[in-house]
């Protein structure tokens, strides 16, 4: 390979090696001077017949062949006819006495570079021509180069294609890692792979070697073992695999290749995470589905007895006007209760679509709690549960009241099905940094240590003790609260209550 140091000139990086071959004395001398003059270093053999320059072929390699066209017993088409078939891939410059436009036509159809009257040795059209010459015979290289790798390249990428579909059939994470393992012995002719995949989430680490001879006999690592970090597409590790023995026919294709495979077993393992979470939420959508249709149907059935007791005392000459009073009230509070599950549908879908929107402006802090204390205080003594506030602190956020009293109500409704009778549950604010802190504190039986990092997720419920619910308003407040820019958590001891805190920005 011979690079060119300045494009825009004849130099080299090294000396160039030709075969000159010509019978004329003179004009093998006018072809070294004119090759001197122009700058270039030329370590010239010189032959001049076929014969000595079958010898000289055989002691190659060249950078390019300078032939005169005339020589005794022979011509320059034999000589370049004779360096391919002894494998000499050298480029020739034909160069004859006379200029002739249909002789330079043939000899260039028949593999010579380029043709060269010898006129125009000595004017510096031999350099340009030898340095075209070389240039050209450099891309040609490359470029057969490139396609031979990128036909391999293909091959292989058919196989990773195939080997993708293999991985992804699996059922089970061990299953993914396990043929995982098994195509990369395949696919890059490995005497064993070692597949890890690190602990993630709930799933436990997983580990699978596979071998050439026999897929269930581990191989002792040694430290000529290739070694590829399996990242997910955040850049987070997941894991590592280990290829022992593996044949790379080219160092960068072989190491592309395996980057490729690395992603591909990634995107495997993710895609099967990510089918097991569908049909986990595909249950759990189940589960919530059969909650719904409980909750609506119970107070579909209290309004319709409510509406036939009506049409009872209605037309009854004795009805009691106070009995109607409550039944309607009973009917109220059922058609309530259904609305209030169908806004938390419909608020948790328009969360998973990021549609929420919020319109915060400057209010008193003191005011959304006094809102939220009067909202909670009928439906406490219901149930003969106390709803107190703290002091306030005389604190100013940018809050959208209804959407900060619908977290509220989600919290103290959670509150108050897990306090006892005669319990209190406690509001408060205080400053925290810029942002103001609400608190919501009851005295329930508290909540699970292994429960408190599932309490915002989509329809999570837990442990309801046979409550039915949806498992949304933990969620929906979770969004509510993220949408103005603030953090909402649960601190709880068992049976010491349980206290949930929200944050929201100080007005400026």
């Amino acid at each position: 390979m011979v690079v060119m140091s300045d494009p825009t000139s004849h130099r080299v990086e090294r000396p160039l090696r030709i075969l000159l071959v010509d019978d004329d004395d003179v004009d093998r001398a006018a072809v070294r001077r004119a090759l001197h003059h122009a700058g270039l270093t030329v370590d010239a053999v010189e032959a001049t017949s076929l014969d000595t320059a079958r010898a000289a072929l055989s002691d190659g390699p060249y950078d390019c062949l300078i032939v005169d066209y005339v020589i005794p017993g022979s011509d320059g088409q034999q000589v370049i006819d004779l360096a391919v078939s002894l494998g000499v891939s050298a480029p020739a410059i034909v160069l004859t006495g006379h200029g002739d436009e249909m002789l330079a036509s043939e000899l260039l159809k028949r593999g010579a570079a380029d043709y060269l009257p010898k006129s125009q040795v000595a004017n510096g059209q031999l350099a340009r021509s030898l340095v075209q010459v070389l240039r050209t015979h450099e891309l040609r290289r490359r470029e057969r180069e490139a396609r031979d790798l990128l036909l391999k390249h293909a091959e292989r990428l058919h196989a990773l294609v195939e080997c993708s579909e293999r991985i992804h059939a699996g059922r089970t994470l061990e299953e993914m890692v396990a043929t995982i393992a098994v195509e990369g012995v395949r696919l890059f002719e490995a005497r064993a792979v070692t597949v890890e995949v690190e602990a993630r989430g709930d799933l436990g680490p997983v580990t699978r070697v596979a071998t050439a001879v026999d897929a269930d006999t581990p191989a002792p690592e040694g430290p000529d073992d290739i070694v590829q970090a399996l990242r997910d597409a955040q850049g987070q590790r997941v894991g590592r695999m280990v290829l022992q023995g593996g044949v790379f026919l080219e160092p960068l294709a072989g190491s592309a290749l395996l980057g490729k495979f690395a992603r591909m077993a990634v995107a495997a393992l993710e895609n099967g995470a990510l089918l097991r979470a569908a049909t986990a939420a595909s249950k759990s959508r189940d589960e919530v589905l059969a909650v719904v249709s409980h909750d609506l149907r119970s107070p579909l059935g209290t309004v319709a007895m409510g509406a036939a007791m009506l049409r009872r005392s209605m037309t009854s000459p004795n009805g009691r006007f106070a009995d109607d009073l409550e039944v309607i009230n009973r009917i109220t509070r059922s058609c309530k209760r259904m609305e209030r599950l169908i806004d938390d549908l419909l608020d948790a879908s328009r969360l998973d679509a990021g549609a929420v929107m919020v319109a915060p402006r400057a209010m008193p802090a003191a005011d959304l709690l006094q809102d939220a204390l009067d909202a909670a205080t009928l439906e406490a003594a219901a149930g003969k549960v106390r709803v107190v506030a703290d002091e306030v602190e005389a604190l100013r956020v940018m809050a959208d009241r209804d959407r900060v009293l619908q977290v509220f109500s989600n919290l103290v409704g959670n509150a108050l099905k897990f306090t006892p009778a005669e319990g209190t549950i406690t509001l408060g604010v205080a400053r925290a940094g810029d942002f103001a802190r609400f608190t919501v504190t009851d005295t329930g039986a508290g909540i699970p240590a292994e429960h408190l990092p599932r309490l915002f997720d989509r329809f999570w419920k837990g442990d309801r003790s046979g409550r039915h619910s949806a498992g949304l308003g933990l969620y929906i407040a979770r969004g509510i609260v993220g949408a103005h820019g603030g953090e909402i958590t649960a601190s709880s001891e068992p049976r010491g209550g349980t206290t949930f805190a929200f944050t929201l920005p100080l007005s400026p």
